[in-house]
């Protein structure tokens, strides 16, 4: 019995040090910067968590292999607008596991329509027009890697925008 536990925890560490972390449970940016994490629920993929200091596990991501973590900018996401690249951000699973990335690139568009998540895209550093898809595939798709999404304010407008700071894992 103990050499099965044994073996099945040595799969479950070589496993979360591929690709994907089982069961993120919170997320750390600094000395007293993080959130918990949860998951959404799997028959809603545009949920939110609507929790003070939480980021909701995406699970579109996942289906490419990445992690996306999304977050209200008035609720835990406010926290990504104060990451900058070159920063590093901690990933904890359920397990105590932790893995390390580092912030490689910031990327914030204006939605066309705010409140829908079909919306075209304008991205502000070349002021080009975007689709949802175009987007969401230069965002979520590629090496494995860490998304940090949530919205832009602009004047009383919550969703004026959408913000992604993108994470690669660091090297052991």
């Amino acid at each position: 019995m103990e050499q099965a536990n044994a073996r099945r925890k040595h799969r479950q560490q070589r496993k979360s040090s591929k690709g994907q972390m089982e069961s993120i449970s919170a997320i750390y940016f600094g000395e007293d910067r993080y959130l918990r994490v949860v998951n959404q629920p799997k028959a809603n993929p545009g949920f939110v968590s609507t929790i003070s200091n939480t980021a909701t596990n995406f699970r579109l991501a996942e289906k490419f292999g990445n992690i996306g973590l999304i977050a209200h900018n008035y609720l835990g996401g406010r926290h990504f607008h104060e990451v900058e690249v070159g920063d590093q951000i901690h990933v904890m699973d359920g397990h105590g596991q932790r893995r390390t990335y580092r912030v490689k690139e910031l990327i914030c568009y204006q939605a066309v329509s705010p409140n829908s998540v079909r919306s075209n895209f304008i991205d502000l550093e070349d002021n080009k027009l975007y689709t949802a898809t175009d987007v969401f595939k230069r965002v979520y798709k590629g090496k494995h890697h860490l998304v940090l999404q949530t919205c832009i304010k602009k004047g009383r407008n919550e969703e004026w925008g959408r913000k992604f700071v993108i994470a690669f894992p660091e090297k052991r």
